[in-house]
C-alpha cells in the first residue's frame, strides 16, 4: 500500500467514526437488505456542501419531511476533495458495518463498485412498484443497473463538458466563441482573450476532478463520442493519435488558465470567471446553480456554450441515490427517501436549485432556465457519454489512476508517461 493510500484510509476512519450513527431493526425493506430500523429518522450522505448544492439537497429533505411527518433527518454531507472525501468516509463506515441509511452516488461505473462489493442494496422491487423504468430516458434507466437489477435511484442528468463564458471580457477582446467550431478555433479564441490581457482560463483544480474533467471534454472533441465510449472497451487506445494531440492542447489551455488553480476550487473558479477575471471556465452545470446562488445573471454575467468538437457531446454526470444492503438503521424511512426523489415536482424544483435537468422524463420543466431548457433538448439530440472524471465512465480503481495520471501530467507535462500509465489501466480491464 502506497503512503498516500494509508493516509487517505485513515482520514476516512477518522471521518467515519464522526458520522457513525445508532443502529435499530426493522423487517421491512427492500430486496437484498437486512432488518433495520423504524421510520422517525433518516441519515443521508452526500458531497453536497457549496451554497446551491446544499440548498438543492434541502429540497430533497423537505419532500421526504414532508411526506413522513416526525421525520428527522441528519443531513451527514462530507465536504471536500469533489466528492472523495465524502467517499472515503462512506467506505470505513461500510467496512465497519454503520452505514447510513442512503448515500450519494454517480451510476454506472461508480454504482457497480458498490454490487459487487455486496454493499449496495437491489432496488428492483421497488423500481417495479413504481414503474419507474418507463418514466426516464432509456440511458438514465439502464445507468443505474447492474446485470439488469436497480441498484439506484437517479434524481438528476448533469453536463460535464460546458463551457461558462464571461460576455464583457469576450467583448472587450474582440471574441466570439462559435460553439459549432473546433477545438482548434477554440484555442485560438483563448490566445485572442489572452493576448488581450486577460487571463482566458479560469481553472480551480484543488480537488483534481476539475482538471480530469477539462481533460476528459478536450479528449471527445478530438476523438468524438464512439471512441470516449471505446476507450472503456479497449477498443481504442489512450495512445491514439486523437488523445495524444488532446493532451497537447490540454497543455496549452493549462498554460492560459490562472497560476493559482491547484489552491482554488471549482466554484470559486466558475465566480471568477463571472467576475471577469478570466473569459472560460469549464465545468459541469452544477456551476449554473452556484452561480446563481452568488446573485450572477444568466446572459450578463455569465454565458454558456457545449465544449467545442467535432459533434454534439453530452457528458453525462447522473446524481443519485443507494441503500445498504446491511445493517440499515432505519429502512422504511430510507424507502420513504428513494419515493420522494422520484416524485416529478421534486427533481423539478431540486433542478432550479442545482443547475441539472430532472432525471425523470414525467417531470414539468417548462419552469426551469433558458440553459436548463437548452441542456434538456440536447439531451435527447446529442451522442450521450459517461464521465471518467466522476468515475461513471469506469469502475472506481480505472477513474483514481486517471485521476493520478492527471495530476501527474498538470507537473511534469509528459504524455508518453500519462499515455503509458492509461493503456497499462485499459490492459488490466481485460
Amino acid at each position: 500500500m502506497r503512503a498516500s493510500t494509508k493516509l487517505k484510509t485513515s482520514l476516512a476512519v477518522t471521518a467515519a467514526a464522526s458520522l457513525i450513527a445508532v443502529t435499530g431493526c426493522s423487517a421491512n425493506q427492500p430486496s437484498g437488505s437486512s432488518d433495520g430500523g423504524g421510520t422517525d429518522k433518516l441519515e443521508i450522505t452526500s458531497w453536497w456542501t457549496s451554497g446551491s448544492e446544499a440548498d438543492a439537497l434541502n429540497v430533497l429533505i423537505d419532500g421526504v419531511k414532508k411526506g413522513s411527518p416526525g421525520l428527522s433527518v441528519d443531513n451527514a454531507a462530507v465536504s471536500g476533495g469533489g466528492g472523495s472525501n465524502a467517499r472515503q468516509a462512506l467506505a470505513a463506515r461500510l467496512q465497519a458495518g454503520s452505514p447510513p441509511d442512503s448515500w450519494q452516488v454517480h451510476p454506472a461505473g461508480q454504482l457497480k463498485s458498490y454490487v459487487v462489493g455486496g454493499q449496495a442494496a437491489d432496488l428492483t422491487d421497488l423500481w417495479t412498484e413504481g414503474d419507474w423504468a418507463s418514466q426516464l430516458p432509456k440511458d438514465v434507466a439502464e445507468a443505474q443497473q447492474v446485470d439488469g437489477k436497480y441498484y439506484t435511484v437517479p434524481i438528476g442528468v448533469h453536463r460535464g463538458n460546458v463551457l461558462w463564458t464571461n460576455p464583457s471580457v469576450l467583448t472587450k477582446a474582440n471574441v466570439t466563441i462559435d460553439p459549432t467550431g473546433d477545438l482548434d478555433a477554440l484555442i485560438a479564441s483563448l490566445q485572442q482573450v489572452q493576448d488581450s490581457g486577460t487571463t482566458a482560463v479560469c481553472l480551480g483544480d484543488k480537488d483534481i476532478f476539475a482538471s480530469s474533467q477539462l481533460l476528459e471534454s478536450i479528449i471527445m472533441s478530438r476523438a468524438g463520442a464512439d471512441n470516449w465510449k471505446k476507450l472503456f472497451t479497449n477498443e481504442y487506445s489512450f495512445d491514439a493519435p486523437e488523445v495524444k494531440q488532446a493532451l497537447e492542447d490540454y497543455k496549452t489551455i493549462l498554460s492560459l488558465a490562472n497560476k493559482d488553480h491547484s489552491a482554488i476550487t471549482w466554484d470559486e473558479a466558475s465566480k471568477n470567471m463571472a467576475e471577469g477575471d478570466c473569459a472560460v471556465n469549464l465545468m459541469g452545470d452544477w456551476a449554473y446553480g452556484e452561480l446563481l446562488n452568488a446573485g450572477k445573471k444568466p446572459g450578463t454575467d455569465f454565458g454558456w456554450v457545449a465544449f467545442p468538437g467535432k459533434e454534439d457531446i453530452f457528458d453525462y454526470v447522473g446524481d443519485g441515490f443507494s441503500i445498504p444492503a446491511k445493517n440499515i438503521p432505519h429502512a422504511e424511512a430510507a424507502k420513504a427517501w428513494l419515493k420522494t426523489l422520484m416524485d416529478p415536482k421534486i427533481q423539478t424544483d431540486f433542478a432550479a436549485k442545482k443547475g441539472s435537468i430532472p432525471a425523470l422524463s414525467t417531470a414539468d420543466i417548462s419552469g426551469l432556465s433558458p440553459y436548463q431548457q437548452e441542456a434538456a433538448a440536447s439531451f435527447k439530440s446529442a451522442a450521450v457519454v459517461s464521465s471518467l472524471a466522476h468515475a461513471q465512465a469506469s469502475g472506481a480503481e480505472f477513474a483514481q489512476t486517471y485521476a493520478d495520471a492527471v495530476s501527474t501530467f498538470n507537473g511534469s507535462g509528459n504524455i508518453a508517461a500519462f499515455t503509458a500509465s492509461m493503456t497499462q489501466a485499459q490492459k488490466s480491464q481485460l
